[in-house]
């Protein structure tokens, strides 16, 4: 008995493990349909599986996918997608986008990629070198009550239900998102709470054992993630730590560090309070004095994120200088290489139209009124593919019309290879456009109540020298102004120069693939497309070279549009740059005088 549960254990996993090999072939094909490409499973829940993947420009972001079969989890996920949609808070993960896959019934939600893990991890790996510093955890402390000031605000109303340190993530700068809504709720205005219980038992507040959830729920399940932080020793150890809980419902007094400050040991326990009603609100925690300079500091972009920003600036402007005006030149010599590509392949079908017997090379006839004459060539070809014409030295007979002199098209054959080896060189500048964008999609993030902030509209006049110049103190407004127009061209830039890119060096390769073969053709098919003029879109040709030369010319178009718009980017950007070079100045300057 015992070994049949064994074999049809065994047939069961085999089963689920090539239902595994489906569902992930066909995720990848669902997930490209999209414009990303998976990299690696990060996590796997009771709803469903999270992994990372990238985007076209290689951003990272997290996917979580999710059976559309179950009716009841996909409605929360639409839900949570309802909500998420209307929230854009720097200390909130952001929503990107949502769909799903009919056939193999998943839902996917992708989501913003926080690169430092999430708080369970970086507890956890506290916990072996020793305990968190008081600053960090009031940092966390307002970070966390800023984004829960956000969601409660009567226009949003939303309730979390689930804050854990596992849906506490950290940015690559260091700061806090708030992330899983999955278990969030808009309370309706009239009810005095919502009526649903969900989250970590851990974390839960008194009162969602009576199926009652308020804003307050929320805050004590945030008191209990700080006396986490505070005592790792208790957190570590369930069963100590499911005893302070149970000790602490029933009135008994929490245990403390007396390393932390009086101030936060008050704090924790006005949040961790049975009644909701006496618990503080995020406003009024954000009012606490103790708080007021660490909450004027969190109001403000990041330092980290500051800092980021400002070497981005720096990067940028460097790369611009080193490699615009070379970009500009390979961008006139592709429409230069385009034009004399289409004047050899002119002459050479002109040439054969016009009745001249071209000559054999390589014991292979070309003769007039073949539909395609094959011909062998050397490494003199210029370019491959029907109706493409080509010389080859010594070995070229005929009416001197049919065939451009060797050496030009040798020549422009090296050409058409040097242009695409030496466009590679440029990418550090379309790099540094990329990172530059990165950043002010997260600074957007922060707009809203950055500026809403009245601290944000005064410009700072008393600097201290001890540290560098705060950059965002001297182009808060123009930046907070100009974000998302600079955000959305900096993207529009990269997105241009990226496709014009992967044009050039498919269109070159395409071109060069064939290095002994082409053909020249014979009807009048080319010459009849060439009496139309330069044509700059693929689709409106038939002959295959003068596809070819037609999408180098509209490439051509994007790059010189790409051009146009890196200079508009710089030009916009030029009052952030001197900032970001005198910020470097001083900082240099400092480190000198070891002030």
């Amino acid at each position: 008995m015992a070994q049949n549960r064994r074999l049809s254990s065994a047939s069961h996993d085999s089963s689920a493990s090539n239902q595994n090999r489906d569902v992930s072939s066909s995720m990848t094909r669902v997930l490209y349909k999209h414009g990303y490409t998976m990299q690696k499973e990060v996590g796997q829940g009771v709803s469903g599986r999270v992994f990372l993947v990238t985007n076209s420009d290689g951003d990272p972001y997290v996917i979580k996918q999710m059976n559309s079969r179950d009716r009841t989890d996909l409605n929360r996920v639409q839900k949570e997608v309802t909500i998420l949609k209307k929230i854009n808070c720097g200390y909130i993960v952001s929503y990107v986008e949502s769909f799903e896959d009919t056939d193999a019934e998943f839902f996917y939600v992708v989501m913003e990629y926080c690169a430092g893990g999430d708080l369970n991890e970086r507890m956890k790996a506290q916990k072996e070198i020793g305990v968190f510093e008081e600053q960090q955890i009031l940092d966390w402390c307002v970070q966390i009550c800023l984004a829960l000031q956000y969601i409660h605000d009567e226009r949003r109303n939303v309730l979390h239900r689930d804050i854990n340190p596992q849906n506490i993530f950290l940015t690559e700068d260091g700061y806090i998102n708030l992330g899983d809504f999955g278990n969030s709720k808009v309370q309706r205005r009239a009810d005095p709470y919502t009526s649903s219980v969900r989250g970590a038992e851990l974390y839960q507040s008194p009162e969602v054992a009576d199926k009652q959830y308020t804003s307050k729920s929320d805050i004590c399940s945030v008191g209990w993630v700080l006396y986490d932080l505070c005592m790792l020793d208790v957190w570590s150890d369930y069963k100590k730590r499911r005893f302070q809980q149970a000790s602490h419902d029933i009135g008994h007094p929490l245990q403390f560090s007396n390393m932390y400050s009086q101030d936060l040991q008050d704090l924790i326990k006005e949040m961790l309070s049975c009644c909701p009603m006496t618990r503080p609100s995020a406003d009024e925690i954000l009012a606490k004095p103790f708080l007021n300079e660490i909450v004027k500091r969190n109001r403000r972009f990041p330092k980290a994120l500051e800092r980021r920003f400002m070497m981005s600036l720096k990067i940028f402007d460097e790369t611009y200088y080193e490699h615009y005006d070379h970009f500009e030149a390979l961008v006139t010599e592709w429409g230069v290489t385009t034009d004399s590509l289409e004047e050899v392949h002119h002459k050479c079908t002109a040439g054969t139209l016009a009745g001249s017997v071209i000559g054999a090379a390589g014991g292979i006839t070309a003769v007039v009124g073949a539909i395609l004459a094959p011909f062998t060539f050397g490494a003199s070809l210029i370019v491959t593919g029907v109706g493409v014409g080509v010389g080859v030295a010594g070995g070229v007979t005929g009416a001197a019309s049919s065939i451009t002199n060797t050496v030009k098209q040798k020549s422009l054959r090296e050409n058409i290879q040097r242009i695409q080896q030496n466009f590679t060189d440029v990418t550090p500048l379309l790099e540094s456009l990329n990172a530059l964008r990165r950043v002010l999609r997260v600074i957007q993030k922060f707009r809203d109540f950055v500026s809403d902030y009245s601290d944000n509209v005064q410009m700072s006049s008393n600097v201290d020298r001890r540290r560098l110049v705060c950059a965002t103190e001297l182009m808060h407004l123009g930046l907070l102004a100009n974000v998302g127009r600079i955000a959305a061209q900096t993207a529009r830039v990269g997105r241009a120069a990226a496709e014009a890119i992967v044009a050039v060096t498919g269109v070159l390769s395409g071109l060069l693939v064939i290095v002994d073969t082409a053909f020249i053709v014979m009807d009048s098919l080319d010459i009849h497309q060439m009496r139309q003029g330069q044509v700059d879109d693929p689709n409106k040709v038939q002959s295959n070279l003068l596809k070819s030369i037609a999408e180098m010319r509209k490439t051509h178009t994007d790059l010189c549009n790409v051009l146009k718009e890196i200079k508009e980017t710089r030009e916009e950007l030029k009052d952030y740059i001197v900032v970001a070079r005198v910020e470097r100045d001083l900082y240099t300057d400092f480190e000198s005088l070891n002030i």
